[in-house]
């Protein structure tokens, strides 16, 4: 079973128009289910830049290698501080309803602050996908600019999860008490 999860930037400031929006995906996380428990955690120096978004969707083309690796920088030395903050962190209690829709309540913990997060999951196919929003400002992050303010991050990150269900119902998944690795 493997979950896939994306982090989406959005630019800012005078010349935004010459930033770019971005996703980035996280490659090394855990995430452990048992009955109505989710525990999990992500290694932030395991993000890559996928490319910029764009109005017709990913432009995988549009940073250099180069681009890529300065912005891994950053993010990992002066946003993230990955070497004293290497995960993020999150436990929460999971719940099911008839129609498939799963809620998750619980903390999420960044650069070692704690906050509530709550995030709704709907049934795709084999898989459940949702959405939500981080305030970085209220992890102690502080809105990342460049070239005096005039290219800058919004103060929103959206996180996007796909989890599988392996031909299993929602309820079903939660119910079982089986130990499952996501």
């Amino acid at each position: 079973m493997h979950a896939n999860i994306h982090v989406f930037t959005f630019k800012a400031g005078l010349l935004a128009r010459v930033a770019h929006d971005l996703r980035l995906t996280v490659q090394r996380h855990e995430l452990t289910l048992q009955g109505g428990k989710l525990r999990g955690h992500c290694a932030t120096d395991s993000l890559v830049v996928d490319g910029a978004m764009t109005s017709h969707g990913l432009d995988t083309g549009a940073l250099s290698e180069g681009d890529k690796r300065q912005i891994l920088e950053t993010l990992r030395e002066e946003i993230l501080h990955s070497d004293r903050h290497p995960r993020v962190e999150l436990d929460a209690d999971v719940s099911a309803d008839a129609q498939g829709t799963v809620e998750v309540r619980g903390s999420l913990r960044v650069r070692g602050q704690a906050r509530p997060l709550h995030v709704q999951l709907q049934r795709s196919g084999d898989r459940l996908t949702g959405a939500f929003e981080l305030t970085p400002s209220e992890f102690g992050i502080a809105p990342y600019k460049a070239l005096a303010g005039a290219i800058k991050l919004q103060d929103r990150v959206r996180v996007q999860v796909d989890l599988p269900l392996e031909g299993r119902e929602p309820a079903a998944l939660l119910a079982s008490g089986d130990v499952l690795q996501l």
